[in-house]
């Protein structure tokens, strides 16, 4: 069963339309791409709406995220000084009685850091969490943000249970959580409905984590020019 959260409002149907496509496995790449732009848009909306003062802001998330819910986060929260890390990563099983997964990070695009205020890390989907806690883990180390907020337009019902457990409580009482629906059902590993399967398979970015890995989001490109100089 699928719970929905933050759509009562002028931006609620956008959401659920939005979330509808994601979930159909015959929504073309093109349709899926733009589907999670409009995620990031109103999800970019909720975050501004509910956290107005911000501060020094910084924003991660895995690179197939980039270029479509990220983008749409960012126009929404219209931030130009806010700062981009983006992460290439392998996801790696360890165990599968109890089910565990690493994912050790490849490669970075990372931004310079003059403070920061508010950490934003976002995501397609949080099942396992083990993406979203490499990458606090990462910045953590670097940064002492006050506040946390873990955006993804899909959630599975245990996962911030599970994220929350995984760090001191000192940390994790920072966390703020922003989503759109929660999923409490999972095939395998598969949460259902929730993005309708291998997010890189559907936005044509291949077949397998490394397929993922070879994509250089746009985003990245176009920001890397005017950052070149202080990475």
């Amino acid at each position: 069963m699928r719970h929905y959260f933050n759509v009562n409002n002028e931006k609620g149907s956008s959401v659920r339309s939005a979330l509808k496509a994601i979930a159909d496995k015959s929504t073309s790449p093109a349709a899926y791409r733009k589907a999670f732009v409009t995620l990031g848009e109103d999800m970019g909306y909720v975050v501004k709406t509910k956290y107005p003062e911000r501060g020094k802001t910084v924003v991660a998330c895995p690179n197939e995220d980039a270029d479509w819910l990220v983008s749409g986060m960012l126009k929404s929260l219209n931030d130009e000084n806010a700062t981009l890390r983006v992460y290439w990563a392998d996801r790696v099983t360890v165990s599968e009685n109890p089910e565990m997964e690493i994912s050790p990070i490849k490669s970075s695009y990372e931004e310079p850091i003059d403070g920061c205020d508010t950490l934003i890390i976002a995501k397609s989907i949080i099942n396992t969490s083990c993406v979203v806690r490499t990458q606090l883990t990462r910045l953590i180390g670097e940064i002492s943000p006050k506040h946390i907020i873990i955006a993804a337009p899909v959630m599975y019902k245990d996962a911030e249970d599970n994220l929350r457990k995984e760090f001191p409580q000192e940390i994790s009482s920072r966390f703020e959580f922003v989503t759109f629906a929660i999923d409490d059902e999972r095939e395998g590993s598969t949460v259902i409905p929730g993005i309708g399967g291998f997010i890189t398979e559907r936005l044509g970015l291949g077949n397998t984590m490394a397929d993922n890995n070879k994509y250089i989001p746009n985003i990245v490109k176009k920001r890397y020019t005017k950052y070149a100089k202080s990475l």
